[in-house]
């Protein structure tokens, strides 16, 4: 029983271990965005714009944010996010999955404790009952943001000046 858990836990946790190996360091990420998609730009006085992507240069990011088209200079920007789409049917996929190995787990106790003839039922309600839990847990999940950049060497820097209480 332990070991299903585990293997489980595993099978959860692995595709994770392969996103968090991604460079967010590079400025060249954001070259990948495209004109139009939403974005966050997040500067090193901690103020938050977001918008639409308009360009991206060696010097800087453009985007058009409340109505007008803003840059903000490279050595300004702390972290970049990019709004991701399609990853709603991808989220009711793994939960119904998780639900589904859930529910299976759940059956075999109710196999195990119920009479003969009802070990098949028990499998079928537990793994289709709980797996629709999970594919609608995987279905409210939100979309979320995925960081293309972050400025690693000056992320201490702009901690110890919030601390502070200080700017500029």
């Amino acid at each position: 029983m332990r070991e299903v858990i585990r293997a489980l836990i595993l099978l959860v946790l692995l595709p994770g271990l392969g996103l968090a190996q991604t460079d967010k360091d590079s400025w060249d990420n954001l070259k990948q965005l495209r004109a139009g998609q939403k974005i966050e730009v997040v500067d090193m006085d901690l103020k938050s714009l977001r918008g639409e992507f308009v360009s991206v240069t060696d010097g800087g990011i453009s985007l058009h944010a409340d109505g007008r088209e803003t840059s903000v200079e490279r050595e300004s920007v702390l972290r970049v996010s990019a709004q991701q789409k399609g990853r709603r049917l991808r989220n009711v996929a793994i939960g119904a999955g998780i639900g589904a190995g859930a529910g299976l787990i759940l059956g075999a106790r109710c196999a195990s404790a119920s009479e003969p003839g009802w070990e098949g039922p028990c499998y079928a309600i537990g793994s289709l009952l709980v797996g629709g839990i999970g594919a609608g847990v995987g279905a409210a999940m939100p979309t979320g943001q995925k960081t293309l950049y972050r400025a690693r060497q000056r992320t201490g820097a702009v901690l110890a000046q919030t601390l502070s209480g200080s700017s500029h």
